[in-house]
């Protein structure tokens, strides 16, 4: 019987073999329904969803936005495919990035989302992202605005298990903030997608 390493029990971290290939996790409707209720931006905001994969995060924005932009590097069948979002010096006239982006580049996303003319961008990531160490000036470069646990664990998988990892969402503005509000978001009651 062959043994599971003492670091992924400890971690409940899977194998890095059975991550999903191109880092490619799509988001429960509950996830983004969460933050963009809690946003309450203006309808005629025009949002950039620039990790869109099969489009589950961009169907969900879709209904509180008239203008949503979806984009991937890779070719999911949803959308725009062959964008690489670190090489854009544009945001397609979105005022917004909202996205799940990729774990294994998600600093270079933070980094490159500071550096476009935007009125703000929000990142799903793991509850304990900020926690290392290596991460800490790139917190301080741009304080986020808000710190949005999910009182929740989001079912990524979709396999009906109980899921084991806990998200939250970062949200920057244009300025660094002085204090990062700490704010943790209920799960909505929403449907699904048709």
């Amino acid at each position: 019987m062959k043994s599971t390493p003492l670091s992924h029990i400890i971690l409940a971290t899977p194998p890095s073999r059975t991550r999903s290939k191109m880092d490619l996790y799509s988001t429960p409707v509950a996830v983004t329904t969460a933050l963009v209720e809690f946003l309450s931006l203006p309808q005629d905001t025009a949002v950039w969803e620039c990790a869109s994969g099969k489009g589950q995060m961009s169907r969900v924005l879709e209904r509180y936005y008239t203008r949503v932009v979806s984009s991937d590097l890779y070719d999911h069948g949803y959308k725009e495919s062959g964008i690489d979002f670190l090489l854009q010096a544009h945001t397609y006239d979105c005022n917004w990035i909202i996205t799940n982006p990729p774990f294994s580049s998600s600093a270079e996303f933070i980094e490159h989302a500071m550096t476009l003319e935007l009125d703000g961008f929000a990142f799903l990531m793991k509850s304990q992202y900020w926690h290392a160490k290596t991460r800490h000036a790139l917190f301080l470069k741009r304080r986020p605005r808000f710190i949005l646990p999910l009182l929740w664990r989001p079912d990524f998988s979709n396999s009906g298990k109980s899921p084991t990892m806990d998200c939250l969402w970062t949200v920057w503005d244009k300025q660094d903030n002085p204090v990062t509000q700490y704010i943790p978001l209920p799960r909505p009651a929403c449907g699904s997608l048709t």
